[in-house]
This record gives structure tokens, C-alpha cells and sequence, in this order.
């Protein structure tokens, strides 16, 4: 999908149909085989079981209370598969192009560059996190749960040095709010459709999950 602005559109319009009910979250997943052609940021089984951990116990504290704790591991993961599709299309500064056509050259730009700062320290954690499994392998050391605080505690210090960095580079260059950006975009016919089907999906799945019934199978309360 060439059009960020449809694609932020449609990952939010799917995420929320997966969060909203079982159908919808099925209906996500067969967009994402055959509108986004199974485009996905996670590369391995192992990523995207690490990935789960955290939803899968909370699902298995939802079924120790008597909720549907099944039905909320499904829907978390058409969710992660909606949004590591989004992180795989994206191209750098597409947020900042989302941003300043929305809102302006003020408040949009200064999202759009929160945004992308974000976007940015992600792919430095990700590719902090491959250096470390390397290194853990040429060591003959495998992750666990002993090494892991050291680990992220390190990795979280970089992340907060770099935040620094970056910070009193934007000040020497005199930011203070707002900046001049002329964004540009590409709007084919098929990103149109493919949106609009994602549209469809998150009226149907307003419809199958009962969405004003908030205290019902719906949610987890």
C-alpha cells in the first residue's frame, strides 16, 4: 500500500475490528492474506512467540478468572499481525508526511516527528536486540531468565542515551516547534479498495461483536 495516510487509516480501522470481536478479527487476518499480500515485520516463529508471552498469560489469567481468556489471544494476535503488516510497509518520514497533511506544519510536524523518533528507536532496539543474540551465540550462552534484566537494562540505558543525544542535537539546530514540510503522495486505485474494504470489515464486526454491549463477550472486564 503507496498511500501512508489509507494505510495508517486501515490499521487502525482493523485493529479495532480485531479487538471488537472473534468475526472481526478473522475478517482482519483475511485482509492482511489477501489485501497486504501477508506482509509481515516479524521474521521467525521464535520472534513472534516472544512476542505472545505477555498476552498469552494474560489470556491464561483471564481463563483462571472465568473470562474468555481464547478469545482475547485471538484478537491480540490479528492485532500484532495488523500492526507488524504496517511496520513493514512503512518507508522513513511517512509519519511526518501523515502528519503535517492532517494537522498543519505546527502540530503536525511536531507529532509526525515524535512519530518518527519513536519509528526510529525501534529499529535501533531491534537491531540491538539481533547484535546481543549474536553475541550470546559466539559466547556458547543462551537467553535466560538470570541474564535477561542485564540484558534489557542495558539495552534501555542506550535507548535513554541515544533519546539524549538526539535531544540536544535537535537544540544546537535551533528546533523549537513546527518546521517547513511539503509532503507528497500516491494514491492508486487498489489502495482505495483495499481501504474501503477495510471499512467494510469494521462496520461487520460492530455488527457480529455486539459493540454497545460492553459488559458482554466483547470485552474482557
Amino acid at each position: 500500500m503507496q498511500d501512508p495516510r489509507i494505510r495508517l487509516v486501515t490499521t487502525i480501522l482493523l485493529s479495532a475490528a480485531a479487538w471488537i470481536s472473534l468475526p472481526g478479527a478473522f475478517l482482519a487476518v483475511l485482509w492482511w492474506l489477501i489485501c497486504g499480500k501477508a506482509r509481515t515485520s516479524i521474521r521467525t516463529i521464535r520472534s513472534f512467540f516472544i512476542i505472545l508471552i505477555v498476552p498469552g498469560v494474560m489470556g491464561l489469567a483471564a481463563v483462571w478468572s472465568g473470562k474468555d481468556g481464547l478469545s482475547y489471544v485471538v484478537r491480540i494476535m490479528a492485532v500484532l499481525i495488523i500492526a507488524s503488516w504496517m511496520y513493514a510497509e512503512r518507508y522513513p518520514g511517512e509519519l511526518l508526511d501523515v502528519g503535517v497533511w492532517f494537522l498543519g506544519t505546527k502540530t503536525g510536524f511536531d507529532l509526525g516527528l515524535i512519530g518518527e523518533l519513536s519509528m526510529s528507536s525501534l529499529d535501533t532496539l531491534a537491531r540491538e536486540t539481533d547484535r546481543i543474540s549474536i553475541a550470546l551465540r559466539q559466547k556458547g550462552t543462551s537467553l535466560s531468565p538470570r541474564i535477561i534484566p542485564a540484558v534489557f537494562s542495558g539495552i534501555l540505558i542506550r535507548q535513554l542515551n541515544l533519546a539524549q543525544e538526539r535531544a540536544i542535537l535537535l537544540t544546537l539546530r535551533g528546533y523549537t516547534r513546527g518546521g517547513m514540510h511539503c509532503p507528497s503522495f500516491s494514491s492508486p486505485g487498489i489502495d482505495r479498495i483495499n481501504g474501503a474494504f477495510s471499512c467494510t470489515i469494521f462496520i461487520l464486526s460492530l455488527i457480529a461483536g455486539d459493540f454497545f454491549n460492553i459488559a458482554g463477550s466483547t470485552f474482557i472486564v
